[in-house]
């Protein structure tokens, strides 16, 4: 495998005018954004693939899935919300396998969601916490579970100063509010009992996990699509997080398309900052280099774009 080259047997979707790049969970399907550092040399070498050996599997208007060697590539070009999001979050691309699973991966989809409660000596189910009987989280309880014992809400509660431990049964309690400095997510610290509104920014990398495990299954095409959509007549992430906020719901009061156009949103401001991160330091080079602070020609427009309404 030449240098920067995508790895053999699994997924890698670019997008070069972007300089966007991530690779495809094989379990999960999630994308995840490559760091800077590893990104530059593997999106020449997707482009390279995708234009001399890239046999087309599947094409939209915008995007384009491709085999080249023992790899899948899903290239990415100025693709609207919509039709990136489709081919992103829902079951679109789940008829093009990387490979076949095996049988203990068969085995483990088959299995029901684990329970709440646990099970006994005899792996049968226990009765869930009262905590979650009205919970409509109930489903996920264990998966919530799971995360919020070993990954806090945020890394400081305001009033304690410890990390801010959620328990699991207050995720659908959170609220998402609009306090004067922008977008906020209220929650109960376990430690101290105290509720805080959280600068939304803080509780992100936990919510996005956590609205990824609860609406996991809602992955057809016209949920995905529908719930880009909500972010489209916004005007883009950020107002509609705005506009989510300032209707001050609780996570369990949300309704499905929502909670999706939130994780959608959530993940493009996400990866809309390291973008602006990157070019924040590019600038800062040349301007070392050049020895004054220099402007990078089309960095405001590059910004607009990523963070409004094309996606």
């Amino acid at each position: 495998m030449e240098p920067g080259e995508p790895p053999p047997g699994g997924r890698t979707a670019f997008d070069p005018e972007l300089g966007r790049l991530w690779q495809v969970c094989g379990g999960c399907g999630r994308w995840n954004a490559v760091p800077m550092e590893e990104r530059w040399e593997t999106l020449e070498a997707c482009e390279r693939l995708a234009t001399d050996r890239g046999r087309i599997l599947l094409r939209g208007e915008r995007l384009s899935l491709l085999v080249a060697g023992r790899a899948q590539l899903v290239r990415v070009g100025e693709a609207p919300r919509v039709a990136f999001s489709e081919w992103r979050y829902s079951r679109r691309l789940d008829a093009y396998p990387t490979r076949r699973p095996g049988l203990f991966q068969r085995l483990l989809a088959s299995l029901p969601e684990r329970s709440a409660g646990g099970a006994d000596y005899h792996g049968v189910p226990r009765m869930p916490p009262v905590e979650w009987m009205t919970s409509p989280f109930q489903e996920q309880a264990g998966l919530l579970t799971e995360l919020f014992l070993h990954v806090p809400f945020a890394e400081a509660c305001p009033s304690c100063e410890e990390p801010l431990a959620l328990e699991p049964t207050d995720f659908g309690r959170v609220r998402l509010t609009r306090e004067r400095a922008g977008a906020s997510a209220v929650a109960t610290c376990a430690f101290c009992g105290e509720t805080s509104a959280l600068r939304l920014e803080a509780a992100r990398p936990a919510l996005r996990v956590a609205l990824a495990i609860v609406d996991r299954r809602r992955r057809e095409p016209d949920e995905v699509v529908g719930a880009a959509g909500l972010l489209d007549r916004a005007g883009g992430p950020e107002a509609w997080v705005d506009e989510l906020a300032r209707e001050d719901l609780a996570l369990e009061e949300t309704e499905p398309a929502e909670r999706i156009a939130l994780a959608i949103g959530l993940d493009e401001q996400a990866e809309a900052e390291v973008l602006e991160a990157e070019w924040r330091e590019a600038e800062e080079l040349a301007a070392i280099m050049d020895g004054e602070l220099t402007h990078v020609p089309g960095f405001e427009a590059f910004r607009d774009r990523v963070l409004g309404g094309t996606g």
